[in-house]
């Protein structure tokens, strides 16, 4: 289960934005997927919204990076399909 910041009131299943915070793995030499139970997400119903999220977040916001880099994401999600829609690496 991801963990999940804050949900915007009544947001449509088959359309929204999704803020992801994803870590980097070194066994996998790559960021754990969305779906991992240590990626945190954090949903919109306006893309505004999510993109104000997306610019606020820093390293310092990422408690879970335990010192290592991260990816965050923002996705449009449409009829349970992932459409990147901007994405950064932070370091610490």
């Amino acid at each position: 289960m991801n963990t999940t910041l804050e949900i915007d009131k009544k947001i449509a299943t088959d359309d929204y934005f999704m803020l992801a915070i994803r870590n980097w793995d070194n066994k996998l030499e790559d960021y754990l997927p969305v779906g991992d139970p240590s990626t945190v997400t954090q949903s919109f119903s306006e893309y505004p919204n999510a993109e104000i999220a997306y610019f606020s977040t820093d390293y310092g916001s990422c408690s879970q990076a335990g010192g290592k880099d991260v990816k965050v994401e923002l996705l449009h999600m449409r009829f349970g399909i992932s459409h990147m829609v901007r994405n950064r690496i932070l370091f610490p």
